[in-house]
């Protein structure tokens, strides 16, 4: 089945914004899992492959990443991260979204068959 693109301009919120900002609220509560965690590793991940070489948005992903690799999360470091990245991705083609996502999980399947 072929997948449809919204129009220019409008995410789908369910599938590029929502996952992350429910795991964001999620982070030191008891129901703080590792799909929460892959949230937000999603959204560092595709914003690291959308985002162009040496940009604000791909330093912000890259901190983001690391932040997520730490044995501790820390919510007031994550959180503005997040919400800087989830903005900057409402504003990015929708193609171009679609194409980082459809990236990561090659990527994903390769590593993992």
């Amino acid at each position: 089945m072929k997948e449809r693109l919204l129009p220019l301009g409008i995410k789908n919120p369910v599938k590029t914004e929502l996952p992350a900002l429910v795991a964001l609220e999620a982070i030191g509560q008891s129901w703080f899992g590792e799909g929460h965690l892959a949230d937000l590793r999603a959204i560092a991940l595709v914003s690291s492959i959308l985002a162009e070489k040496a940009s604000d948005a791909q330093s912000v992903a890259t901190e983001l990443i690391a932040l997520l690799d730490a044995s501790e999360l820390v919510i007031d470091e994550i959180r503005p991260r997040v919400v800087a990245l989830t903005i900057w991705m409402q504003r990015q083609p929708n193609g171009r979204v679609q194409a980082a996502i459809d990236k990561l999980l090659r990527q994903e399947r390769a590593l993992h068959g």
